[in-house]
Order: structure tokens, then sequence, then C-alpha cells
């Protein structure tokens, strides 16, 4: 990626792979050298000195004979342009001209609301639904694009279309104009020249307002396309809004696909039902032969009735509808400014018979860059990751939601908190994380108080355990996987003031039970919430401490020792010895996960978990806490195989429950649709929902066996544990991951000669590989040698299970472990998998 507009001082590169040797870097501008350095072996990134930086300027740099990459600076500084105010429900055409001067054009635009921009007619850049959502009590973002190449001599016009968006438009179900009465846009055209910045146009009096033909532009409740009336007035100023107006960090919003319908139905006379055969986040576009003037409606909803009609119940006040009205002639037309969350299409006004390829659904999500897959031999579980993608895509439009498809469509903590490393094996989520952060300390209370969603409103609550939470979780998670600390460093203030707001409302290290508790959990024993309001308390505060490590603060043994004040109150009011006062799946999963039970006691703690699990018929009871941690606890405390039941249960609650009852996307309900009952409450039931798609994780590091090793605290995943964990019912499992430190491997392939495990550790990166194996290793190979010949290259350490343990250097590895060595797994496991069913 070589982004435009970077405003970050003292920009940092990076590249895909720890350097072997000292490299030099060199920046460079126009041919000139403008910064060189040399960074040591083992780097994969750098910070340029700001001071050298020009605004407006493209920068070319590279690490000499390893990478190489470009960024353009952005404005680097205040934002001065006048605003112009839009209208409070239509799309509005802003129109102004200038004239074409000498050196490179760029165009800077924002607005409080959504636009597009045009030049000289024609559309500028592929981004939707710019500039996104943030808090706009605190700042708004903008882009950049250059126009050099694109102008014509003399005379040119530049075009903003502006809608609503999430400014003034419906914002989670609390009605229009959440944040302010109408949009507004703000826009200015720079030139840069050997003289250096100058402004040729900003949006001002001199501006003109042209109707759109959108009377309705609305990004929830949807969108109306007519023949616009003509009309021009003159554009009408706003006020400078009181906040930050900064480049944007992630990439854009695009069309990141598109899906044909697979057919189409008739349920009633002049009703047709488009089916896309999955579930999406986009809008349809329709392609109309019409005989004459048409009004055409497409409403949009994730489910059918049983008389295979359009159910829209759980999109409660969301309307998702969009008209079309239109003259005779052939039209290609789309909704430019509404998202709608889809599997069905109801069409009424179409000219005659309608077919599939009268329209496809147009797929939008943040672009954010493919970095992980995972591939294994069960159709099935390659279809749950399929979903987990899906749902992932669908609901990282601008922020990352909870759902797209109802009139909520929030940024809640806790989806991404539990969600974030799935996530972030699939996709590159640094920048867009790293913003969101930012979003989330932007509403955090004077207190310390975090809200449960950002951008926050507060009618949905501060302060509940996990989801609060996250404030901490992410920006740790983003170190893990990319080494960024500057999140790190802009979140540790505010991770301290949250976490001494808990400790403050402790009585006796035990923090009160409130708020959400084990969300959605199944069953009728509800896992105490102060014992997760507790939990989560002492896991923030060794991450904190943590934190304060990595960054070298003071603070470090001030958070330490209150995780050790907490964990003994933990142990006092919710253990006897190695359980649980009140026995749940997540009970034990939280307090094992996060270090909460003796280690004496350890042992005895995961095997009351397991005989708890087995006493459930090997069903998962878990909610949006207990379910990230269940599958990792049971492998991590030598249950692996339960936790393979768990997974590969295909009744009710399961992951294989919902694959077999047609889901495309994550569900957030185990029950959103039930065998017995059928669809769950309309008041909170939604079809794209991707917590529960946390489970990827574990396929990761516990069936692939790719991850980072959890006793490091390093940044870039520069320290991998590789642990395959064959599974029952899988033949084969591979993951492969590009990060920051390079790219990793692991998987495994079962024959009835044996089983063959394979790595790729990356240059400048430790590994530590973990082998289920038993019994001799004398038959065992790697890269064709018998592996007690390497005994020198390869100390290997038996380990209390049988397997074995070993240090890898990098490079590629196959071990080739012979049936005597891993029979167990070969026949336990398809016996284990037979009986999962």
């Amino acid at each position: 990626m070589d982004p435009v507009g970077v405003d970050e001082p003292s920009p940092r590169l990076s590249w895909d792979a720890r350097l072997p040797a000292e490299a030099a870097v060199v920046v460079s501008s126009a041919g000139r050298e403008v910064w060189r350095s040399s960074v040591p072996a083992g780097s994969y990134l750098v910070d340029v000195p700001d001071e050298l930086l020009d605004p407006l300027t493209p920068y070319t740099w590279s690490v000499e004979g390893y990478a190489s990459g470009a960024f353009t600076t952005g404005l680097r500084g205040q934002w001065d342009a006048p605003w112009l105010a839009g209208d409070p429900r239509a799309a509005v055409s802003l129109r102004g001209s200038f004239t074409r001067r000498p050196g490179r054009v760029w165009l800077a635009a924002t607005a409080l609301g959504v636009y597009r921009v045009l030049l000289n007619g024609v559309r500028l850049g592929e981004e939707e639904l710019a500039p996104g959502w943030t808090d706009y009590g605190h700042r708004t973002r903008y882009r950049l694009l250059e126009l050099t190449e694109l102008l014509a001599p003399g005379e040119n016009e530049l075009e903003l279309w502006l809608a609503p968006g999430w400014y003034a438009g419906h914002v989670a179900g609390g009605g229009p104009r959440r944040y302010g009465d109408r949009p507004a846009a703000s826009a200015q055209v720079l030139v840069r020249d050997d003289d250096g910045v100058r402004r040729v146009l900003a949006t001002d009096t001199a501006w003109t307002q042209r109707d759109l033909g959108r009377p309705r532009a609305d990004l929830v409740m949807g969108e109306t396309i007519e023949v616009p009336s003509g009309q021009t007035v003159p554009a009408v100023t706003a006020s400078p809004p009181e906040m930050l107006v900064e480049a944007d960090p992630a990439p854009p919003v695009r069309v990141i696909g598109t899906v044909p319908a697979v057919s189409v139905t008739e349920p009633a006379p002049g009703i047709q039902v488009a089916d896309f055969g999955r579930n999406v986040v986009g809008r349809v576009r329709l392609r109309v032969e019409a005989p004459g003037p048409v009004r055409i409606v497409v409403r949009h909803g994730e489910e059918l009735t049983a008389t295979g009609r359009l159910y829209t119940e759980n999109l409660r006040s969301a309307d998702q509808r969009d008209e079309f009205v239109l003259g005779p002639g052939s039209h290609v037309v789309e909704p430019a400014f509404t998202l709608h969350g889809f599997r069905y299409a109801e069409v009424t006004g179409w000219p005659g018979p309608m077919t599939p390829d009268d329209l496809e659904a147009v797929l939008l999500s943040t672009a954010l860059a493919v970095t992980g897959s995972l591939t294994v031999s069960d159709p099935a579980v390659r279809q749950l990751v399929a979903n987990i993608g899906a749902s992932a895509d669908g609901n990282l439009v601008s922020v990352p939601t909870d759902c797209p498809q109802r009139d909520e469509r929030t940024g809640w903590t806790a989806d991404i908190s539990v969600f974030g490393s799935t996530l972030s094996f699939l996709r590159h989520t640094q920048a867009f994380l790293s913003g969101w952060v930012t979003t989330l300390i932007d509403g955090q209370r004077a207190d310390g108080a975090v809200p449960h969603v950002a951008p926050v409103l507060p009618e949905y609550g501060y302060d509940s355990p996990v989801w609060s939470d996250a404030l901490v979780e992410v920006p740790w998670l983003l170190w893990r996987r990319y080494g960024d600390d500057r999140t790190l460093r802009r979140a540790f203030e505010p991770m301290r003031r949250w976490a001494d707001y808990c400790l403050a409302q402790a009585e006796g290290g035990i923090r009160p039970g409130r708020a959400l508790g084990d969300w959605l959990a199944p069953g009728t024993v509800e896992t105490p919430k102060s014992l997760i309001a507790t939990a989560s308390l002492a896991r923030s505060l060794r991450l904190v401490a943590h934190v304060a490590d990595v960054l070298g603060e003071p603070h470090a043994p001030e958070y330490g020792e209150a995780f050790t004040r907490v964990a003994d109150a933990f142990q006092r009011a919710f253990l006897n010895g190695p359980r649980l006062h009140t026995e749940t799946q997540t009970g034990y999963a939280v307090a094992l996960a996060w270090d909460l039970v003796p280690p004496e006691d350890r042992a005895a703690s995961a095997q009351a978990l397991a005989e708890l699990v087995r006493a459930d018929g090997h069903r998962l009871m878990t909610g949006f806490v207990g379910t990230p941690l269940l599958l990792p606890v049971l492998s991590e405390t030598g249950h692996h195989d339960l936790a393979c039941r768990i997974f590969n249960q295909e009744g009710y609650p399961s992951w294989r429950y919902q694959l077999r009852a047609g889901a495309t996307t994550m569900w957030e309900r185990w029950d959103a649709w039930h065998h017995r009952h059928g669809l769950q409450t309309p008041a909170m039931n939604s079809f794209n929902h991707y917590a529960y798609g946390c489970v990827g994780d574990w396929l990761f590091r516990h069936v692939a066996g790719l991850g980072d090793d959890p006793r490091g605290t390093g940044g870039g995943f520069g320290e991998l544990l590789l642990r395959p964990g064959p599974a029952p019912l899988l033949r084969q499992a591979h993951a492969r991951y590009e990060s920051a430190s390079g790219t990793v491997e692991s998987g495994w392939r079962a024959g009835h000669d044996g089983v063959q495990f394979t790595f790729s550790v990356p240059e400048g990166v430790t590994a530590r590989a973990v082998l289920p194996v038993r019994g001799a290793w004398d038959g065992m190979t790697v890269n064709g040698t018998f592996l007690m010949g390497l005994s020198e290259q390869l100390p290997t350490t038996r380990l209390a299970d049988g397997g074995c343990a070993l240090n890898l250097p990098p490079g590629r590895w196959s071990f080739t472990a012979p049936a005597a060595a891993t029979a167990h797994l070969l026949q336990e496991w398809d016996d284990l998998g037979r009986s999962a069913r």
C-alpha cells in the first residue's frame, strides 16, 4: 500500500520481513535523496524524521536490496477551508470551478455526512461513503486526490455530491440528525510548485447547489432516485465545526465485488423476489428496459417468510427500501449513499417478468488487504471459514460494526475485541483498527469510563466488563501483530484511566457485576456477572502492566501488584480449591485463560471444565465472553479432543448447526433460527454478526498450528508457537499468514502411513514447534533426514504427553511422523469424529 495523504508525524515505513542483515533506508523526492539511514538486522520498520518532509509531496523509499514503496504527505496543518451546507434528507450537488495552473494539483475534501467527487462530470476515485464515520464531537477525516493528469486546459468544474450519511441521517435506531441538523462539505484545490503550496479553489459562496434527483438518501432507510429538476441555487455556507480535520489513516470503503442473483420467484402477483445465494452487504444494481415510465421499489432482507415473502421484522426500524422513478428506455441504476444487509431483494413495479440477469448485488467494505488463508479438507469447515470472512467484510464499513442490516449497525466494542485476532489473521487491520482506537478514546468519559460502542452513542452505555476492556485488548493486539507501539502509546494513559476507574469500583478486589455478562449464552446456569467483571479487571491490569514494560513506563509494578490483589480476591470469592462455586463453561474458561487459578490447581480446574463439557453433552454453553476462550483453553490444558468434539457438534448450539441451516455468514445468536421454533425474536436477531467467528483463531492456532507464542510479549509476530492439532473429520489443515515479520506457514496432512507436518519460518523470527507424536521417534524424518541424526542441530524435548518440542531456525521444514508415532491420531480422531456426530 502506497498511502496518499499522510499527516502522521515521522511517518513509519514497514516491510513484510525482518532484515537478515544491516541495510540502508533511503527516502527520495523527485529523484533527490531526502534522507538516508541504516537499520540493523531484524528490523521490519523505521520512522522517517518529520522535519525533513514537506506537505503535498510524493516520496519514494527503499530498503536497499529488500523492499520499496511510496507515500504522499498530506496537508500537515490546520484545516481552514470554508464549509457548505447540504440538505437534511436529500443528496445534492455542490459545484465550483477553477482555472488550471502550473504545478501538481491536489484535491482535499471532507464532509459531515458522506460525499462523492466529480471533475468535469467524471467521478474521481473509487471511495464509497467518504469520509466514513467518526466521533463528530472530536474529529472528521479528509482524503487527498491528485488531479494533475485529469485536468482540462483552462477552466475545470469540481462537483461534490453530498448526502446526510452518519452525520445527519438515521443512526442506531435513534432517528435522523443524530449529530447535526444538516450535512456539510468542505474542499480545497491546492497547487504545489517550486514556490510552495497555494490554494486555487475552496468551497465558498461562489459555489452553486443543484438538485441531484435523490430526494431521499439515507444510509439506513434507503435512497430514492428520480429525474432531477435541474434547479440550481446559490450554495449555503455553514459554520465551521469545532473539531479536528485529519487525514484518514485507514484504507477507504470500496466496492469489493459483485454477486449475481441466482434465482427469481414471484410469491404474489406483482411481487418478485431475487435470491443472491448468500448474505451480503451493499446495494442492488438494476438493469431495466422500461417501455414507459416506471416506479420500481426494492426492499432488502436476510430471510423469507414461509410464504416466500421478504422477512423484515428483524430489521426493526430500518426500512432498507430503495426507489427508482425512471422514464422509458434502458437504464443501469444503483444507489450511492445507502447501505443494506441482505440476501433477498423484493421488487415491485418491475416492467414484466424479472430474470436473475436483471440485477446484481454490489458489495461494499473497507478495502483491507488479505493476509491469511486457512485450507482444510472438510467442505463444511471451508464453508465456515468463508462465512467468517464474509461477515468480516460486511461489518467493516468504515468502523467495525456488530451488524449491517437492522437499525443498530454500531461499533460494539466486545464484538471486535473477541473477533480481532481472527480478523487480523484474515485481513491487514493495523491502520483500520488503530484509527478505530482513536475513535474509542474520543468517547471515553472524563472519569475513565469507556463506552460500549465507538463512535460513542451515550444511550448505549458505558462500563461493561469485556466490552469496555477493548480499550486495552485492541491496542495490545496491534502491538503483538504489527509491533504498533504508537497505538499503544496513544492509548496508554486512557488505559490507565480505565483501569483506575475499575479499581475504584472494586470492593476488596471484587468488581460489582453489571451490564451484559456472558451475552447470549445458552443454557440455564448464568455465569455470575461479578465473576466476569473481576476476571476482566484482572486481565486488563495485567495487560496494562505489559504495556508499561513495552513502553518503558514506570507503572508496570503498580499494575502488576494490582493484578495480584485482584487475582487473590477472585480466588477467595469464586473458587473452592480448583472448582468454581458456580460451575459454568465460561467461568472456568476465563479463570484458566486469564491465569486466575493457582498454578497448583490449574490441571484440576481444567479437569473440572472437561467434566462439565461432558455433562453438557459435549456442547458449548458459552456466549460472547466464553466462546472465544473455551476451545483454546481446552486445547491448551490437554483436552484438545474435547475442543474438537465441541467444534464438530452438528446439533444446537454449534457452528455446524448454523451451517446445516444454510448459513452463509455468522449468526448473532446460536439459535437465530431453530429447528423447533423457527426464527428467534425479531427484537434482536442478526444473521450477519462476526463475533462467533472468533473460532477462526482456534482453527489457525490449535488446528493448523499457526500462532504467536503466548509466553512472549514482543511485537510484530516475531515469536512463534507452531503447534498443529489434528482434528476429527479432517485429514489436512494448512494455514498461511503474511505477518509483519514475513510469511508464516503451519499445517499437517494425515495418511495411512503417518502424518506430515510442514512449517515455514521467516528470517529473524524465533519459532517453537510442538508435535503431537508419541512413542519412539526413530522413524521420524525432517526434510528427508532422520530426526535422530539431527540431534545437535535440532535438539528435541520430550513432553509429558509423549509429544516433542523443538526450536526451529528460519526456513521451510517438513516432518514426517510414521504411523507408529501417530496411530493415536489416525484412529482416535476417526473414532471421535464419528461419535461427535
